[in-house]
């Protein structure tokens, strides 16, 4: 039998059981399916009866093919004809299923069936969007349409409510030998992209929290966490190690929700997953399961007012000193907030290393890194003698990434792995979040762009969940840096459009919309608890980690990137808004460098006057900072383009000149350079050389 159900659409869908359907009910359902009437056209009507006998009467095996029919045209007899002799009407439905399923992922093209074994290797049932995109390694607007043919086909299903998709347990059976049955190097590999994707999963939940869809993220992160299946990734190369962090994660960063019996069972999973490879991660799932487990106790050994919040039928009996009870633990929340929100006297020590800090900071921005190196020394023993472990965590940091620019790479690896846990320890997720942020720097420069990647992840996750985005801005435009080094230039547009919607305003713009402004008094509170909390104010803090000008930076390094790509027109207005941003902040030197980047992109378009111009304008500033080696970049570059004027002369003036400036800073390689250039000026043939970049990218 056949229960039917509206859809978003104005037709109706048959939702059918698995058992076989009356020859009735199946012709029903293959013609509302293939040609939206009750019964099928004079002409398919003998057809039609042979395609519900070959396929078994079976309901899922007849959507599928009614879908395929109406999808291509294909008439009944054609249908039939095709796949006579791999339809056995007595066969299981698994292989009935098989056959219809390869039929319909032929017609739909090859995006369509990587994105259904996507789908397929997840652990859970159905994702969101933005989750199945990740699996199959795709932009989510690029995998929106594989999915919406896949829906129509009744290959999958979306679910309104939860906004995911879902594959039922057959197809998703079906699915999977599909991949196996072909390369089981494809199927390890799909497992990898799932486990990434449950990592996706946790930033698409955070990345709205304090918004209205909130609440409808997590509980569907919730739901499918509770039903995950961790049992394909405990395989070698599956990616089990990137799902026991999100499995970790999940149940110790995020406020899911999640019940005891299921956060018990994911933190093992988590620990079985890690194994004795990742040691640390093994730890850090056994402990959180520890604590887990004695929240449920104290849970269960709560006192009378734990008891009487659990039971309102008590206080309906009017039992005396109830009223008594809630008054004084009403009293207690609020004396506990107010002592939140109020600054607690700070003491001389913590004074003084606060000061050193800046100092320190100062020291850096000067360019006199010993002596910033030992004010922050000096901070964090005064930290240290205090107590104040959120101050040693700030020094530690500060001092590791001073480590990292002398070169010292190990030092700042030991800085930085005493600072994580002093920044957890006091449940500081934004300084967390910065220390991670340095460590992913400091893997980079070690040449571990997978453990950088990871730690921008995590950070990224960490500030989504306390909605810094000023802090959330940064690591984007750090890891799209690292994905356009590593030449993911997908991966690296999607970072720097993120940071710049948060940058310009577009997102605070739209929030604005949709909530009320806070009052004067919670602005207040706000502040004052940010001031306790904070050892030195974030900006200051993104400063001394090298996070300055993040604004201009990331239009420019958009530039870069849609230079790579061949979009020339939009390179050069990436590059003018960051030179808009560099002239409005009076940084110099970020100018200079904007100004030479859009010079040399003129030059390459051919349009000669205004590279000139960017150069000459470049030049000046560069001069009046007094930069040498970026002088005689832009002096190479103006040369080239002279030349390809035929201003020989004034190529050779420009020559000469780069070459005493690089001769001033000692520079033996740009001398080498610039003298065969100069010798070779009057006969110059070959197209002029890329200039090298006035400031580092």
């Amino acid at each position: 039998m056949s229960r039917f159900r509206s859809t978003s659409g104005d037709r109706k869908t048959a939702e059918l059981n698995v058992s076989a359907l009356s020859i009735s009910a199946a012709l029903s359902v293959l013609s509302q399916g293939a040609w939206g009437t009750d019964a099928p056209p004079a002409a398919e009507v003998q057809w039609a009866y042979a395609l519900i006998a070959a396929l078994g009467y079976l309901p899922a095996p007849i959507e599928i093919a009614a879908a395929t029919l109406r999808r291509t045209g294909m008439s009944a007899e054609a249908y039939v004809r095709k796949n006579a002799m791999y339809l056995d009407p007595e066969g299981a439905e698994d292989e009935v299923l098989g056959v219809v399923f390869g039929d319909a992922l032929e017609s739909l093209g090859e995006e369509a069936r990587g994105i259904v074994h996507a789908l397929a290797a997840l652990p859970a049932a159905g994702a969101p969007l933005e989750v199945v995109a990740a699996a199959a390694g795709r932009p989510a607007p690029s995998a929106a349409r594989p999915l919406q043919l896949l829906v129509h086909g009744r290959l999958v299903s979306f679910e309104q409510r939860s906004q995911t998709y879902r594959l039922t347990a057959p197809l998703r059976e079906v699915a999977r030998k599909d991949v196996a049955d072909g390369d089981a190097g494809r199927w390890d590999a799909l497992h990898r992209g799932a486990a990434g994707a449950m990592q996706a999963l946790l930033f698409w939940t955070a990345a709205v929290e304090g918004r209205p869809e909130a609440a409808m993220r997590r509980r569907v992160a919730g739901d499918l966490l509770a039903a995950l299946d961790t049992a394909p990734f405990r395989d070698g190369g599956r990616g089990g190690e990137v799902l026991a962090r999100v499995l970790v994660d999940a149940c110790t960063v995020l406020d899911l929700g999640l019940p005891a019996e299921v956060q018990h069972r994911l933190l093992d999973d988590a620990a079985r997953l890690a194994g004795d490879a990742l040691p640390d991660l093994r730890a850090r799932a056994l402990a959180a399961l520890e604590g887990t487990r004695r929240a449920e106790l104290a849970s269960k050994r709560r006192g009378t007012f734990g008891t009487l919040r659990a039971t309102p039928a008590a206080r309906d009996r009017g039992r005396p000193g109830h009223r008594d009870v809630l008054r004084k633990a009403v009293r207690a929340s609020a004396q506990r907030a107010a002592s939140r929100s109020t600054p607690l006297p700070e003491d001389d020590r913590v004074r003084g290393a606060k000061e050193l800090l800046a100092r320190g900071g100062l020291r850096l921005r000067e360019g006199a890194l010993e002596a910033a190196a030992a004010d922050y020394g000096e901070a964090l023993a005064a930290f240290e003698a205090a107590g104040e472990a959120r101050g040693e965590a700030t020094a530690l940091l500060l001092r590791g990434d001073l480590r990292r620019r002398q070169g010292d790479l190990a030092a700042a690896a030991r800085d930085h792995e005493r600072a994580l846990p002093l920044f957890r320890a006091a449940a500081d997720r934004t300084g967390e979040a910065m220390g991670l942020l340095a460590r992913g720097n400091l893997r980079l420069d070690q040449g571990d762009a997978q453990g950088a990647a990871s730690d921008y992840g995590c950070a990224l996750l960490l500030l989504r969940t306390c909605r810094d985005r000023l802090g959330e801005a940064n690591v984007l435009k750090a890891r799209g840096d690292l994905c356009f080094r590593e030449d993911d230039l997908a991966g690296a547009a999607r970072d720097y459009d993120r940071a710049l919607y948060i940058l310009e305003g577009v997102e605070e713009r739209v929030l604005s919309q949709l909530r009320s402004p806070p009052s004067g008094a919670e602005e207040r509170r706000g502040a004052v608890t940010r001031a306790a909390r904070e050892v030195v104010p974030q900006p200051e803090l993104l400063g001394a980690l090298g996070y300055e000008q993040t604004h201009a930076r990331t239009w420019q390094a958009r530039g870069d990137l849609r230079l790579r790509e061949g979009q020339t027109a939009l390179a050069a207005r990436d590059y003018g808004n960051a030179i808009l941003l560099y002239r409005e902040s009076a940084d110099r030197r970020g100018e200079a460098a904007a100004l030479k980047a859009r010079g040399d992109l003129r030059r390459q378009r051919g349009a000669l006057p205004g590279a000139q111009r960017d150069y000459e304008d470049a030049l000046r500033l560069l001069e009046a900072l007094g930069d040498r080696a970026g002088q005689a970049a832009v002096l190479e570059a103006r040369a080239d383009l002279r030349c390809e004027r035929g201003d020989t002369a004034g190529a050779a003036l420009d020559y000469t000149r780069a070459h005493a400036l690089l001769d001033g800073v000692g520079d033996l390689a740009g001398q080498a350079g610039a003298k065969g250039v100069l010798a070779g000026v009057p006969h110059r043939e070959e197209p002029p050389r890329p200039a090298t970049a006035v400031v580092s990218r």
